[in-house]
C-alpha cells in the first residue's frame, strides 16, 4: 500500500493529477469505500488491502466531468470493464492517469460476516485475516477462504489499460 500512497502524492506534487480516485477506510475496517483524495496530507486516509474490491473503473464517468486528470488504482479486472466503458465513450481517457496495481483476490465481506458473527474490525496477518469480534474475541481465517467466486476463477490476472503499472503483471 506505502508504493501507492508514495506515488499518488508524487504524481498530485508534480501536476500530473489533480486528484486520486481510490479507497478509505469505512467504518467496520472490512468495508473500504471509493474516494477521491485532492491534497498529499488527505492520502493519510488512503487504504488498500483484501477488502478493496470496488471497482473504480466505474467512477471514472463522474471523474471525467473534474477539473484535472485523475489518477485511478486498477486492479486486472476492473481494467476489463474501463476498457469497457472507454469503447462505449462513457469518459475522456485523456482525462484518466491508469494505475495498475496488484492483486491477489479480494476479501468478501458478505463471507467474513457468514463465518463469525459481530466482527467489529479486522487486521491482516500474512495470509491470515484475525477478526475481532464484538463478543467472541479474535477468530483468524485464512484470506483464501474469504475469497469470492470471481476471484477464485478469475481469468484476468493482466491488466489490460494502464499508463504505468506498480508492481509485476
Amino acid at each position: 500500500m506505502q508504493g501507492l500512497i508514495e506515488r499518488a502524492k508524487e504524481l498530485l506534487a508534480d501536476g500530473t493529477v489533480a486528484q486520486v480516485l481510490g479507497w478509505r477506510k469505512g467504518d467496520m475496517g472490512y468495508d473500504p469505500e471509493p474516494a477521491y483524495f485532492y491534497k498529499e496530507e488527505d492520502l493519510q486516509n488512503f487504504v488498500y488491502d483484501a477488502f478493496c474490491g470496488a471497482n473504480l473503473s466505474k467512477y471514472m464517468i463522474e471523474a471525467s466531468k473534474l477539473e484535472g486528470r485523475t489518477l485511478v488504482f486498477l486492479k486486472p479486472c476492473d481494467t476489463y470493464s474501463f476498457n469497457q466503458l472507454l469503447t462505449e465513450h462513457r469518459f475522456d481517457r485523456e482525462k484518466v492517469y491508469a494505475v495498475g496495481i496488484p492483486c491477489n483476490g479480494m476479501a468478501d465481506p458478505k463471507k467474513l460476516k457468514e463465518l463469525v458473527d459481530g466482527v467489529s474490525s479486522v487486521d491482516f496477518e500474512g495470509e491470515k485475516v484475525v477478526a475481532h469480534t464484538l463478543f467472541d474475541g479474535d477468530k483468524e481465517l485464512a484470506c483464501a477462504d474469504l475469497l469470492p467466486d470471481r476471484c477464485v476463477h478469475c481469468k484476468s490476472k493482466k491488466h489490460v489499460a494502464y499508463d504505468e503499472l506498480l508492481g509485476s503483471d
